[in-house]
Protein backbone atom coordinates (compact mmCIF):
# COMPACT_ATOMS: atom_id res chain seq x y z
CA UNK A 1 0.00 0.00 0.00
CA UNK A 2 1.21 3.23 -0.53
CA UNK A 3 1.22 6.33 1.12
CA UNK A 4 -1.83 7.61 -0.28
CA UNK A 5 -4.36 5.31 0.38
CA UNK A 6 -3.24 5.15 3.76
CA UNK A 7 -3.51 8.45 4.05
CA UNK A 8 -7.62 7.79 2.05
CA UNK A 9 -8.42 4.96 4.62
CA UNK A 10 -7.08 7.03 7.81
CA UNK A 11 -9.50 10.19 7.13
CA UNK A 12 -12.32 8.37 5.77
CA UNK A 13 -12.10 5.96 9.21
CA UNK A 14 -11.60 9.50 11.40
CA UNK A 15 -14.65 11.55 9.44
CA UNK A 16 -16.51 7.90 10.15
CA UNK A 17 -15.82 8.02 14.03
CA UNK A 18 -16.88 11.60 14.41
CA UNK A 19 -19.83 11.41 12.61
CA UNK A 20 -21.13 8.99 14.35
CA UNK A 21 -21.42 10.58 17.56
CA UNK A 22 -24.74 10.01 18.64
CA UNK A 23 -25.35 12.49 21.49
CA UNK A 24 -25.01 16.04 22.77
CA UNK A 25 -23.13 16.17 25.87
CA UNK A 26 -25.04 17.32 28.93
CA UNK A 27 -24.17 21.01 29.95
CA UNK A 28 -24.18 20.74 33.65
CA UNK A 29 -22.64 24.49 34.69
CA UNK A 30 -20.37 24.52 37.74
CA UNK A 31 -21.46 28.00 38.56
CA UNK A 32 -25.35 29.00 39.39
CA UNK A 33 -27.21 31.24 36.22
CA UNK A 34 -28.43 32.92 39.16
CA UNK A 35 -27.89 33.75 42.67
CA UNK A 36 -29.81 30.91 44.83
CA UNK A 37 -30.24 31.74 48.35
CA UNK A 38 -30.90 28.98 50.71
CA UNK A 39 -32.50 26.38 49.21
CA UNK A 40 -34.64 24.13 50.84
CA UNK A 41 -37.43 21.07 50.64
CA UNK A 42 -40.57 20.87 52.98
CA UNK A 43 -42.49 17.65 52.80
CA UNK A 44 -46.42 17.48 52.90
CA UNK A 45 -49.24 15.28 53.99
CA UNK A 46 -52.72 15.87 53.69
CA UNK A 47 -55.22 15.74 56.85
CA UNK A 48 -57.79 13.04 54.96
CA UNK A 49 -56.96 9.64 54.87
CA UNK A 50 -56.29 9.01 50.91
CA UNK A 51 -55.80 12.81 50.64
CA UNK A 52 -51.55 12.42 49.56
CA UNK A 53 -48.73 13.45 50.54
CA UNK A 54 -45.30 15.07 48.78
CA UNK A 55 -42.61 17.10 48.91
CA UNK A 56 -42.12 20.24 47.84
CA UNK A 57 -38.63 22.11 46.82
CA UNK A 58 -37.91 26.01 47.46
CA UNK A 59 -35.55 27.45 45.26
CA UNK A 60 -35.40 31.47 46.53
CA UNK A 61 -34.28 33.81 43.56
CA UNK A 62 -34.54 37.55 43.65
CA UNK A 63 -35.04 37.23 39.50
CA UNK A 64 -34.96 35.07 36.61
CA UNK A 65 -32.00 37.33 34.78
CA UNK A 66 -32.80 36.16 31.18
CA UNK A 67 -33.27 31.95 32.60
CA UNK A 68 -36.70 29.79 31.83
CA UNK A 69 -36.81 27.13 34.59
CA UNK A 70 -37.65 23.81 32.81
CA UNK A 71 -37.57 21.11 35.44
CA UNK A 72 -36.32 19.54 38.69
CA UNK A 73 -34.78 16.67 39.23
CA UNK A 74 -35.02 15.27 43.25
CA UNK A 75 -35.08 11.89 44.66
CA UNK A 76 -35.33 9.88 41.40
CA UNK A 77 -38.22 11.90 40.36
CA UNK A 78 -38.66 14.76 37.93
CA UNK A 79 -41.43 17.03 37.41
CA UNK A 80 -41.73 20.59 35.72
CA UNK A 81 -40.38 23.62 37.14
CA UNK A 82 -42.62 26.59 37.99
CA UNK A 83 -41.32 30.36 39.06
CA UNK A 84 -43.68 32.14 41.56
CA UNK A 85 -43.43 34.60 44.15
CA UNK A 86 -39.72 34.79 44.02
CA UNK A 87 -39.14 31.04 44.07
CA UNK A 88 -38.09 28.13 41.50
CA UNK A 89 -40.35 25.37 42.37
CA UNK A 90 -40.82 21.74 41.64
CA UNK A 91 -44.07 19.47 43.33
CA UNK A 92 -43.12 15.37 44.42
CA UNK A 93 -45.69 13.24 45.26
CA UNK A 94 -44.77 10.43 47.50
CA UNK A 95 -46.40 7.09 47.76
CA UNK A 96 -47.79 7.71 51.61
CA UNK A 97 -51.84 8.10 52.44
CA UNK A 98 -52.60 8.07 48.43
CA UNK A 99 -55.80 6.25 47.95
CA UNK A 100 -55.96 3.03 46.66
CA UNK A 101 -59.90 2.18 46.14
CA UNK A 102 -60.16 -0.08 43.20
CA UNK A 103 -63.75 -0.53 41.36
CA UNK A 104 -63.96 -3.42 39.36
CA UNK A 105 -67.05 -3.01 37.11
CA UNK A 106 -68.71 -4.62 33.94
CA UNK A 107 -69.51 -1.35 33.10
CA UNK A 108 -66.05 -0.19 31.52
CA UNK A 109 -66.97 3.50 31.73
CA UNK A 110 -66.89 2.65 35.93
CA UNK A 111 -63.31 1.62 35.85
CA UNK A 112 -61.94 5.15 34.32
CA UNK A 113 -60.77 6.14 37.78
CA UNK A 114 -58.78 3.49 38.78
CA UNK A 115 -55.18 4.25 38.79
CA UNK A 116 -52.58 2.44 36.68
CA UNK A 117 -49.99 0.03 38.22
CA UNK A 118 -46.90 2.20 39.19
CA UNK A 119 -44.34 2.74 36.34
CA UNK A 120 -40.77 2.24 37.45
CA UNK A 121 -39.00 5.52 36.92
CA UNK A 122 -35.60 5.76 35.27
CA UNK A 123 -33.13 8.13 37.03
CA UNK A 124 -31.22 10.24 35.12
CA UNK A 125 -29.05 11.74 37.99
CA UNK A 126 -27.41 9.97 40.73
CA UNK A 127 -28.27 12.96 43.37
CA UNK A 128 -27.51 12.91 47.66
CA UNK A 129 -30.92 12.80 49.18
CA UNK A 130 -30.39 16.83 49.88
CA UNK A 131 -30.08 17.38 46.53
CA UNK A 132 -31.31 18.60 43.20
CA UNK A 133 -30.69 19.16 39.84
CA UNK A 134 -32.30 22.01 38.03
CA UNK A 135 -32.69 22.06 34.10
CA UNK A 136 -33.13 25.74 32.66
CA UNK A 137 -33.14 27.17 29.28
CA UNK A 138 -30.76 30.24 28.54
CA UNK A 139 -30.40 31.65 25.08
CA UNK A 140 -32.68 28.35 23.23
CA UNK A 141 -30.43 26.42 25.23
CA UNK A 142 -30.79 23.54 27.99
CA UNK A 143 -28.76 23.66 30.79
CA UNK A 144 -28.45 21.93 34.26
CA UNK A 145 -27.06 23.16 37.16
CA UNK A 146 -26.52 20.83 40.89
CA UNK A 147 -27.57 22.01 44.06
CA UNK A 148 -26.10 20.46 46.85
CA UNK A 149 -27.13 22.26 50.12
CA UNK A 150 -30.83 21.53 50.50
CA UNK A 151 -31.94 21.96 54.23
CA UNK A 152 -35.39 20.59 55.62
CA UNK A 153 -37.71 21.91 56.82
CA UNK A 154 -40.19 20.63 58.98
CA UNK A 155 -43.33 18.30 57.29
CA UNK A 156 -46.87 20.64 56.84
CA UNK A 157 -49.66 18.44 58.11
CA UNK A 158 -52.54 19.59 56.28
CA UNK A 159 -56.70 20.16 57.37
Amino acid sequence: MNFKTVYKISLFCLSFMIGCQTSKPTLFVSKPPIPIELPYYQSWVSGIQGGGSGIDVFLPVKNLEGITPDSLFFRGQGTKATYNNQYIMGHFLTSHNQSEDVILSHELSAETNNKLLPVENSVLFELDEKACVLSYFHQNRRYFYKISNLTERTIVPYP
